[in-house]
């Protein structure tokens, strides 16, 4: 009987020790002394608090939370283990020469955003890529190179740098003006926005190659953007398809922006419609339009959305209504679902501010009523969200 004890109680103590060690274990795993991001190339999140989606940002970093969620998964087997949901906020065109940059020289860079940003810029918190389209080079100084033409933009960085503190972290520049300084401005474009910090994907106007696809890693979850842009011809649809199913086997999610379109045409035409729909198929996952100046219809086919354009962001077109107005896009991608927020914006001599009232309210009754969506997503434009499963 003294020894059945004496092994019971030799069992029990074992017992205890074993689960002390394990929960030590487990809190080592839960609470690290460091955390080291892992992954391709990185990209920095918008600072966090309220954004545009209406909702605080938890003061945790994300990463330490997804940390500890996958690192304790892996102890208990593989179960299935949710994503961080990652957010993005795009625009249509910048361009910062020309009257916008005497907007600038007049009044300062945060007049042209300070309306739509907000008490501590709220309106761009909260993303984790925040980014437009390039519409021009970034030159030392904003230079023009020879020979100069009568549409020909150039960017100052030290203006283009003023957009980090808006949380801009991502440029397209596939785009008719990337090389309105040539093949100079081309080299002094990525040299400066690398020097600056921001990201960036996109070759000249009609070109494929590796400049058109950018990889990135977000709360470890693989983003591919790719861009391109066919203003002054076609492009080879087969070689834009390729790539497109090339990066969906290497990435969790697909990303294209297309500079592409007729200007001040509200409608996309027939070959814009034909190709999005090609680079769906491809396994693009959202496709993100501009070059026309206003914003034309989206459409969501096989349950994917296509913005045909996003219209003007930051412009000087001040000659229409439609050239002043524009739409952000907000994107929510978590786990399979995609929520989409439409952000409708007007702007005045370049500054610009959100949309309210009867103003929204007929945008989006406008844009609901041209989009070629299903019943059900047509009233959830006219409410500003869509969820999309």
């Amino acid at each position: 009987m003294k020894k059945h004890l004496t092994f019971l109680l030799t069992l029990f103590l074992a017992a205890c020790i074993a689960a002390l060690f394990l929960s030590f274990i487990v809190f080592k795993i839960i609470y690290p002394h460091t955390i080291r991001p892992s992954g391709s190339v990185s990209i920095t999140s918008a600072a966090s608090g309220v954004g545009y989606y209406g909702v605080g940002m938890h003061p945790a970093p994300a990463e330490q939370t997804a940390l500890k969620v996958s690192l304790v998964a892996n102890l208990f087997g593989p179960q299935s283990v949710p994503k961080q949901p990652i957010k993005f906020l795009f625009f249509g065109d910048i361009m910062l020469d020309r009257h916008v940059k005497d907007k600038i020289n007049q009044n300062g860079f945060n007049y042209l955003l300070e309306k739509l940003a907000g008490g501590e810029k709220r309106f761009f918190q909260g993303a984790d890529v925040i980014g437009a389209n390039l519409e021009g080079a970034v030159t030392a100084g904003g230079k023009h190179y020879p020979p100069e033409i009568s549409i020909d933009f150039a960017f100052n960085p030290d203006d283009v740098a003023q957009l980090k503190n808006y949380g801009f972290n991502f440029f397209n520049i596939a785009n008719n003006h990337i090389l309105d300084q040539g093949q100079t401005g081309l080299l002094e474009t990525q040299k400066n926005l690398e020097g600056l910090g921001f990201q960036y994907v996109g070759c000249p106007d009609r070109q494929i190659g590796e400049c058109s696809i950018k990889i990135l890693d977000i709360k470890d979850i693989k983003v591919a953007l790719l861009s391109y842009s066919m203003v002054y011809g076609t492009l080879d649809e087969n070689k834009v398809a390729e790539q497109i199913k090339a990066a969906k086997q290497e990435t969790d999610l697909v990303v294209v922006f297309m500079h592409w379109g007729v200007e001040y045409e509200q409608e996309a035409r027939s070959n814009q419609v034909a190709l999005a729909h090609k680079m769906i198929d491809a396994g693009a996952d959202v496709i993100i339009g501009s070059h026309p100046h206003v914003v034309q219809e989206m459409e969501i086919y096989n349950n994917k959305p296509i913005f045909y354009s996003l219209g003007n962001f930051i412009f000087d077109q001040y000659f229409s209504r439609e050239t002043q107005e524009g739409m952000a896009v907000g994107l929510t991608v978590d786990n399979g679902k995609m929520e989409v927020t439409l952000l409708p914006f007007k702007s005045k001599a370049s500054q610009v501010e959100l949309m309210s009232g009867q103003d929204k309210e007929r945008f989006l009754a406008w844009l609901a009523e041209e989009s070629k969506v299903n019943e059900e997503y047509r009233e959830q434009i006219k409410q500003g969200s869509i969820i999309i499963y």
